[in-house]
């Protein structure tokens, strides 16, 4: 948790001012230097101490996981962590810096007036260094919060990462493949909510997630959440469900989307995979040709278009056709995804002790 800066300042004004001088000392000049003193001191350290405790309490990102470094990235921006954490320390320094040499000041004050006037003078000083870069303190509050809202993913926990272009229907197979109700969470730099369930089998839970929309660009074209999507592949123990739509619902063009899968599969091709035709109900015969689509130049499009990837499994959530074998063969994936990460394990534990 981090405080406002203002109330910050305004607690540690509070405190530093009930300090005492400390007790015995009959010379009134003596008495008053040394009160003004202690609370300067005071004052210095009760701004000083909270901004060590988020500077300790942050996570250096070198030390976070590939995917936790990711989502900082993309949700902060590449170096705001880091360089919002180093104002505020620069921000602690300067206060330390102050508020000793005020305090040394009033400390050697000869008269009660010398003291007084040196202590008033200090506090504005200190109060007016503060203020000038308070706003990091507000800065590093906005990142406490963006983070808490960052859903929460084991990153041990084989997760099966549903991947496709937009509106393909993904969500609605979260939904469906999930038990209870999918958690739906909200990433800080989009009011797009991504869905998280867990499926539950011989004991052992497993993770859900529907990621993202793709579209046929660059990766230098895409946005973050399309980016979000392929750090979850990348950083994330995924076995991947390919969802794919040839109804014409979703919006984007059988071609474009067998552009996007061909891309993706030889990407993660070191990835456990299943393909799946949604909205199967919805397909007729012939396939749907998009106005903007050229002729299927060559067999493999063509038959793409029409059935999907070869081995696909065609399921409808409204009709229900295909959910039961898709809930076996995902049970099937997963269990190969578990063996795979025991076997990854088991060897570098292997590579460890040799």
């Amino acid at each position: 948790m981090v405080m406002p800066s203002v109330d910050i300042l305004h607690s540690a004004l509070r405190k530093a001012k009930r300090v005492l001088p400390t007790k015995g000392i009959a010379n009134i000049a003596k008495r008053e230097r040394n009160r003004g003193a202690k609370q300067l001191d005071a004052l210095m350290k009760e701004l000083v101490v909270p901004l060590r405790t988020y500077l300790e309490s942050f996570p250096k990102k070198k030390y976070l996981h590939p995917y936790e470094r990711s989502l900082i990235e993309l949700t902060l921006g590449d170096g705001n962590y880091e360089e919002v954490l180093g104002n505020v320390d620069a921000l602690r320094k300067k206060v330390v810096s102050v508020g000793k040499e005020h305090a040394s000041f009033c400390a050697k004050s000869l008269t009660k007036r010398e003291a007084e006037e040196r202590l008033t003078e200090g506090v504005k000083k200190i109060e007016e260094v503060f203020n000038h870069e308070a706003q990091v303190v507000d800065d590093l509050l906005h990142i406490a919060k963006t983070l808490r809202a960052m859903p929460v993913v084991d990153l041990e926990t084989p997760t099966l990462c549903l991947v496709g272009a937009p509106n393909v229907g993904k969500s609605s197979l979260v939904r469906t493949l999930s038990t209870g109700k999918p958690e739906v969470c909200n990433y800080p730099f989009t009011t797009r909510g991504i869905l998280m369930g867990h499926i539950i089998l011989n004991y052992q839970t497993f993770q859900v997630t529907d990621t993202p929309g793709l579209l046929k660009r660059s990766d230098e074209d895409r946005n973050n959440l399309e980016k979000l999507t392929l750090a979850v592949l990348s950083h994330l123990p995924t076995a991947i469900l390919y969802v794919h739509d040839l109804s014409g619902e979703c919006g984007t063009s059988p071609s474009d989307q067998f552009l996007i899968y061909k891309d993706i599969k030889e990407r993660f091709s070191d990835h456990l995979w299943l393909d799946v035709v949604s909205k199967c109900d919805l397909l007729q015969k012939s396939p749907v040709v998009f106005i903007t689509e050229d002729s299927p130049d060559h067999e493999e499009l063509a038959r793409y278009r029409k059935m999907g990837p070869n081995g696909a499994m065609h399921v409808s959530v409204k009709s229900e056709a295909g959910l039961a074998e898709l809930k076996v063969r995902v049970h099937e994936l997963l269990t190969s995804q578990m063996a795979k990460i025991r076997s990854q394990n088991s060897n570098q534990e292997n590579l460890v002790i040799t």
